[in-house]
């Protein structure tokens, strides 16, 4: 074996660097070949036919129903299928949208379900253009995410295409303008079209793709994926069982709005607002998780602002708005939650990081005045149950008063989504402390004005 070995290495040896190349993408062309047959497709990952005439295909899933998996493959089958314009070199131009760029490469191209497991082929480069998978043919799919302002901008000027991929669409902070900006661009060939694949969230954007006609919509359930492990996927039905966590993220439902909750969908969006005024006060409000349950409990981080201005709400009553500006909530060590307010502090001029105690949250002001002693810091203890302290929050929404700048995905399904008496998830809480602080505490400019 030594022998084989060494005459192997010897020969690796003598040959050129542009022969080692064609030997390498020789064997990349044999494993790629030897994977593309094995592969056996759940019903929901069956493209619909005729797909590039039909505008989208929408590929609804619970998790571990190959959402990432099946847009993969079609993307691959795309490449080594007609060219969509012969003159351009490999004859595909095309673009993947996830809900950030570093999503985008591990999910959809280096990920066991991305492009490279599906075509090893595929290689990531990095220019002054932007980053790109690429095939020996040269196609290429160019790499967006959807989450700050500047990608946006990206996006505005992202070249045409001919194929896009939108991944975890409903997870996007900016889907709107995602979808805005692709399309104008979506104009390479005679049939371009996308691909989209999410778990279901209330987002508006969403909800109206799914009553569009030219979009197609499968769905796939997580109890009908028998290629995910039966231990994972029965812990998860048992844990889930009867609750709408159940239907979105197993079953892959879209819900809409629930009966019951404090906020509605329709509610959120008739205030949204396209960008933030100047602020007389800003807060980040941090909801500490209940548990160290790492699966279940994220540390809720909400900046919210009121605004200088005094204007009109539903009722015509004066009165300065709040804002909400970003949601930096997360499963995180208590560490990095400290260190992620104190950046959200300085970043929006803060005047002050509120936070709630009750829960075992008595470290977050030790852990702040460690990394930085300069901090305004200031508690929260509640002393009334979650809906009471819930629904003058949600009153002031009913009341136009409250708006969301942009779009914050996450805070929002919660918002919609939770009904008093279940638990409250810890972003819904950092809302409410932010709200309360800026707007019902004494310290908040409640009171109307003449």
């Amino acid at each position: 074996m030594t022998t084989a070995t060494e005459g192997l290495d010897a020969r690796l040896a003598a040959m050129s660097p542009a022969e080692l190349a064609l030997l390498e993408e020789e064997l990349r062309a044999k494993v790629w070949a030897k994977r593309w047959g094995k592969w056996t497709p759940y019903p929901w990952q069956v493209p619909p036919e005729h797909i590039e005439t039909l505008g989208w295909w929408l590929q609804l899933g619970g998790r571990g129903t190959g959402k990432t998996d099946g847009c993969a493959r079609y993307m691959v089958e795309h490449v080594n299928g007609p060219a969509c314009d012969p003159r351009l070199k490999g004859g595909h131009r095309m673009a993947i949208i996830a809900p950030t760029q570093g999503d985008a490469v591990e999910a959809c191209v280096n990920g066991p379900s991305g492009l490279k497991g599906h075509d090893p082929r595929v290689v990531l480069r990095t220019t002054t253009g932007g980053t790109f998978a690429r095939w020996p043919s040269g196609a290429e799919a160019k790499l967006f995410g959807a989450h700050s302002p500047d990608d946006v901008e990206r996006l505005r000027a992202g070249g045409n295409r001919c194929l896009v991929w939108m991944e975890e669409a409903a997870a996007m902070r900016r889907l709107g303008a995602a979808i805005t900006h692709s399309e104008m661009g979506l104009r390479i060939g005679p049939n371009p079209h996308y691909i989209a694949s999410t778990t279901p969230k209330p987002r508006t954007e969403l909800i109206e793709l799914t009553r569009r006609t030219d979009v197609t919509v499968t769905r796939g359930r997580t109890r009908d994926a028998v290629h995910l492990p039966e231990e994972q996927r029965r812990k998860l039905i048992e844990k889930y069982a009867g609750t709408r966590m159940e239907k979105q993220e197993l079953d892959g439902l879209l819900l809409e709005d629930i009966e019951g909750a404090l906020w509605s969908r329709a509610g959120l969006d008739g205030t949204r607002a396209g960008a933030a005024p100047p602020m007389s006060r800003v807060v980040v409000a941090m909801d500490p998780a209940a548990t160290s349950n790492e699966e279940s409990d994220e540390m809720g981080i909400i900046v919210a602002g009121l605004g200088q201005q005094y204007i009109p709400d539903l009722n015509g009553t004066q009165r300065q708005h709040g804002y909400g500006l970003d949601d930096l909530s997360g499963r995180m060590p208590p560490l990095d939650a400290a260190r992620r307010a104190i950046k959200a502090y300085h970043q929006h001029r803060a005047d002050a990081i509120v936070a709630e105690v009750n829960n075992g949250g008595d470290w977050i002001g030790t852990v702040i005045r460690q990394i930085d002693p300069t901090v305004n810091y200031r508690t929260v203890r509640a002393t009334r149950g979650k809906l009471t302290r819930a629904e003058p929050v949600a009153a002031l929404s009913e009341q136009q008063a409250v708006h969301i700048v942009g779009s914050l995905p996450e805070l929002e399904e919660q918002l919609v989504s939770w009904v008093p008496g279940d638990a409250s998830p810890d972003r819904l809480d950092a809302w409410v402390w932010a709200l309360t602080d800026l707007m019902l505490a004494p310290a908040g400019n409640f009171a109307a004005v003449a």
